[in-house]
C-alpha cells in the first residue's frame, strides 16, 4: 500500500478517535437510507508486465462512475454503507513500444467493464459532515492491443482500500471526495502477464431517497 493511503488510513482513524467523545456524537440519519449517484474520478493506473515484456506502464484517465448504495444507522453517529459502483467507459492504462528482432511493436492497454463491490463504515464528527472508510473488492478486464501479436482481454480481480469524506449539502443531496487504491491479480495473456494497480481521486455527488 502506498504511503497516501497509509497517511490516509492513518489520519482518519486518528481523527475517528478524536471524534469518538459523547460530546461530539450526532445523528447519523442524513447519512441513511437508499442513494444513487455518480462519481467523477481521476485514475492513476500502473500495469506491471512480466514475461516476454519486462517493465511498468503507467497512464493516466478521467472516468465517470454509477454508485448506488445503501446507509445503515449502526448508532447515532455510525453509519455503514454497502454499495456497488459501475465505470460508465474505458479507460487508459499504458503504451509501450519495444523491439521484436528488426521489428517494433507498440502495445496499448486500456480497462473496461470495471465494477467494485463495497463496504463504508462512517462516523458524523459534525453536523452534515461525515468522514469514512472503504473496503472494495474490484473486478475489470484488461484490453491488450499489440501491433505484432494477437490482441485479447484478461480479467483481474482486487481489494481496494480508501478513506473519504461526506457532505450533506440539503436533505437528499450528499456530495463528497474519496481516495482508494486497488491492486489486482496477475492474469497471462498471449505472452506477458498483466498486474494492475490503480489509484483513484473521485469527487462525488448522489441523491438520497
Amino acid at each position: 500500500m502506498q504511503p497516501i493511503i497509509k497517511g490516509a488510513l492513518a489520519l482518519t482513524l486518528g481523527v475517528l478517535a478524536l471524534a469518538a467523545a459523547p460530546a461530539m456524537a450526532q445523528q447519523a440519519a442524513a447519512f441513511t437510507g437508499l442513494k444513487l449517484g455518480g462519481n467523477l474520478a481521476w485514475r492513476h493506473t500502473k500495469v506491471d508486465l512480466q514475461g516476454f515484456l519486462n517493465q511498468s506502464v503507467t497512464d493516466n484517465d478521467t472516468v465517470l462512475q454509477l454508485d448506488l448504495a445503501y446507509g445503515f444507522a449502526l448508532a447515532p453517529a455510525w453509519t455503514l454503507d454497502l454499495g456497488l459502483t459501475y465505470d460508465l467507459s474505458k479507460t487508459d492504462a499504458g503504451t509501450l513500444q519495444y523491439a521484436d528482432g528488426n521489428r517494433t511493436g507498440r502495445l496499448q492497454i486500456k480497462t473496461k467493464n470495471h465494477y467494485s463491490v463495497y463496504l463504508a463504515p462512517g462516523y458524523v464528527l459534525q453536523k452534515d459532515w461525515q468522514v469514512y472508510g472503504k473496503l472494495a473488492y474490484h473486478h475489470l478486464e484488461g484490453e491488450y492491443n499489440d501491433s505484432l501479436s494477437p490482441s485479447g482481454t484478461t480479467k483481474h480481480g482486487g481489494f481496494g482500500y480508501g478513506v473519504g469524506v461526506n457532505y450533506a449539502f440539503s436533505r437528499n443531496v450528499l456530495l463528497g471526495v474519496e481516495v482508494q487504491q486497488v491492486r489486482y491479480s496477475r492474469e497471462m495473456g498471449f505472452a506477458s502477464s498483466g498486474k494492475p494497480q490503480t489509484t483513484d481521486l473521485a469527487f462525488r455527488a448522489a441523491y438520497r431517497f
